[in-house]
């Protein structure tokens, strides 16, 4: 939850939202673990960093989503983990098949982040290299130009995919990044009063809302 106010308001906020969540939600917040960070520190949130910076054009403070360096230290990781535990004596389609199921849901959820495009396209740059000298391994005799001719792509826009047969690695930086939906901060979500104005399609919301607590 994010507020504009001193510290001490901040606490307020705290307490009354634990007695929401409590009362209407049945729901318990953990005091200890519930943190108030000023906005100028940045903090963690659903994999995210939220940090407030100036704005390019305008200079104002603006709040922005990134991806965490930690995050893309574990990504690294666990891919490096999984490129070992392959033996070398399977396809590389099975590689491939995989990693992309984890490429494609790490793309889809931090394409959000500014600077994403920056982050996936050094993501595909190092995968493309670690694919590489596993392939090494797995042909020791063959000429990285020939790895090159067999197992990359051909098409212009391609060509640093890795290809076997009708498999081929998708590329982090496939789709580019977003720009998240603006929604407003007028949206009704339980903890606002219900009796204000919101924007359009809030009564539907409202709706739906009360119809799952009352499940």
């Amino acid at each position: 939850m994010l507020t504009d106010g001193t510290r001490e308001e901040a606490e307020a906020e705290k307490f009354a939202l634990a007695q929401f969540l409590k009362t209407e939600l049945r729901m318990e917040l953990s005091m200890e673990k519930t943190r108030i960070t000023g906005v100028g520190e940045g903090f963690d949130f659903l994999g995210y960093r939220v940090v407030q910076t100036k704005a390019r054009r305008t200079g104002r403070m603006v709040g922005n989503l990134f991806i965490p360096k930690s995050k893309l230290k574990d990504l690294r990781h666990k891919i490096k983990v999984r490129v070992r535990a392959t033996p070398t004596g399977q396809a590389l389609a099975d590689l491939i098949d995989d990693l992309n199921p984890v490429i494609t849901g790490w793309r889809n959820y931090y394409r959000y982040a500014t600077w994403a495009t920056r982050d996936f396209a050094s993501l595909d740059w190092w995968l493309w290299e670690r694919i590489g000298r596993w392939l090494h391994r797995k042909h020791p005799k063959t000429t990285w130009q020939e790895l090159r001719r067999r197992f990359q792509a051909t098409a212009p826009d391609s060509r640093w995919r890795w290809v076997d047969g009708p498999k081929s690695l998708r590329f982090f930086r496939e789709g580019g990044s977003l720009h998240f939906p603006h929604r407003g901060i007028r949206i009704p979500n339980g903890w606002n009063d219900p009796g204000e104005k919101f924007r359009k399609g809030a009564d539907r919301f409202w709706a739906s809302f009360n119809t799952l607590m009352d499940a």
